[in-house]
């Protein structure tokens, strides 16, 4: 329910208003209406003018701040963590308010810690401005719906069985998404790192597990006990993850022999900063040895500390590629005791299927009241995939994606990634329209045709958006 108090507001790893030595005392820019940038054009001989489109300009966002100390060295500590809280960025960076369920994308502009000797023992005062460049708020819930490509001409036939890329799979994690609590089958990483399980963000489930990484060139992670896997076997790995916009300079997946580190896959290039993404490598296990365990791992850079989060581990011997999560609670079954022991899915399971009737279509609905911005996953196998908005435009892409191959599109900024790294834009046929989430329902269709050697619905659309306002 939606309340007038301003609550809790997070920046980083620091945390204002209630329960905080940081208190709110006021605030402004936040519900404000950022400047007017009007497309208005005198009328030649008349009176008035021919009116155009209204566009705003950036948001500016004042806080101002309680310091609250126990004693005058413990002040000049809140003192000396705010200001290196607010160091100037190379990107914006979120400023949520947690009570309010909204947030926004900040950079620090200016920052006031004043001095006050005659009142300066345990109470002090500040006041920080943020320039938001983008000035939408957002919901703080990152919103998701996902739809297979509907093709005409393959047809469909039931009963739904498939083989192939439907084999049976098995998720050798023991503990993959901490839905009961932290057991023997998971272990933190890192003595600077601190981890704890969490229900306020999360990939699957209600949980997923937050490493605090306390200094600067530090490593902190999670490694998860799998079932052994025996020499010249091939383990993929993949894990969802979640990174700070700034403060990490690395994320590795490792394959390990209890406390040994057998190899090594960097997939930071992988992870799209401030969302959940999935990071996936694979390891052949070496003559003589054995891998019983799988880690995901950060560093911190120089800069100083840093916050992620992980969820959703995978790991399974052999394939093409990386399945499909699942464990014992989505889409498979657990093979001993559910969250601490491998979990299973039968052939043809990993298919994703729209509705009877309504293949290729998801609806997503943006509870704002501006219109949104979606970032658009594509999943191969498939070819010339298109988007349309029904009663809209089409996003068509000349295009071909190979199984395991992926695309993302950001229509914000209309960048197109493939593998979400390299530019593509030129794929963007001529006269595509990019789809926009009007507040309330908005319905898509996927579209897209088979590979060679790939027939059916294999391809995946995956529709990611915040709620979005002004």
């Amino acid at each position: 329910m939606a309340q007038q108090a301003l609550g809790r507001v997070q920046w980083g790893d620091l945390t204002f208003g209630p329960g905080s030595p940081y208190s709110v005392t006021a605030i402004e820019g936040l519900d404000d209406l950022p400047g007017i940038r009007s497309e208005d054009v005198e009328r030649p001989g008349q009176h008035g003018d021919y009116t155009g489109p209204d566009y705003t300009g950036p948001r500016t966002v004042q806080l101002k701040l309680g310091l609250r100390g126990e004693t005058p060295d413990d002040l000049r500590a809140l003192s000396i963590a705010l200001r290196n809280a607010t160091q100037p960025q190379r990107q914006p960076a979120p400023l949520q308010f947690l009570d309010q369920g909204i947030l926004v994308w900040g950079k620090v502009r200016k920052r006031n810690i004043p001095y006050d000797a005659e009142y300066l023992w345990r109470i002090g005062d500040a006041a920080l401005e943020l320039y938001c460049a983008d000035p939408y708020l957002y919901g703080l819930e990152e919103k998701s719906a996902s739809t297979a490509a509907y093709s005409p001409s393959a047809g469909r036939s039931y009963p739904l069985v498939y083989a192939g890329a439907g084999a049976a799979v098995r998720n050798l994690v023991l503990n993959p998404s901490f839905e009961e609590s932290f057991t023997t089958e998971t272990t933190g990483f890192g003595s600077n790192s601190t981890r704890s399980r969490v229900s306020t963000d999360s990939y699957v489930g209600a949980y997923s597990v937050q490493h605090a990484i306390s200094l600067a060139s530090s490593q902190g992670g999670t490694s998860w006990n799998i079932e052994p896997v025996a020499a010249g076997n091939l383990v993929r790995f993949g894990v969802w993850v979640k990174i700070p916009v700034t403060g990490i300079s690395a994320l590795e997946l490792w394959w390990r022999n209890q406390t040994t580190t057998l190899g090594t896959v960097s997939v930071l290039a992988q992870a799209q900063p401030g969302v959940w993404t999935r990071v996936s490598g694979s390891f052949t296990v070496p003559a003589g040895q054995t891998v019983d365990r799988v880690s995901a791992v950060a560093t911190t850079s120089a800069a100083g500390a840093a916050t992620w989060w992980a969820d959703a581990a995978m790991a399974h011997v052999g394939g093409t590629t990386l399945a499909g999560y699942f464990d014992g609670a989505n889409g498979g079954t657990w093979e001993g005791t559910p969250n601490a022991s491998v979990s299973s899915r039968p052939a043809g399971s990993n298919r994703v299927y729209g509705s009877a009737g309504e293949s290729g279509r998801l609806t997503a609905v943006n509870d704002g009241a501006s219109p949104a911005y979606p970032v658009l996953r594509l999943d191969g196998p498939v070819a010339n995939p298109a988007i349309e908005q029904l009663g809209g435009g089409i996003l068509t892409l000349d295009a071909t994606l190979q199984p395991g191959e992926y695309l993302l599109i950001d229509t914000r900024t209309r960048a197109v990634l493939f593998m979400g790294s390299t530019p593509r834009r030129t794929w963007v046929r001529a006269g595509s329209a990019w789809p926009l989430l009007y507040p309330g329902s908005n319905e898509l269709a996927y579209r897209g045709s088979a590979l060679p050697g790939a027939p059916g619905q294999s391809s995946l659309l995956t529709v990611t958006w915040r709620d979005t306002s002004l």
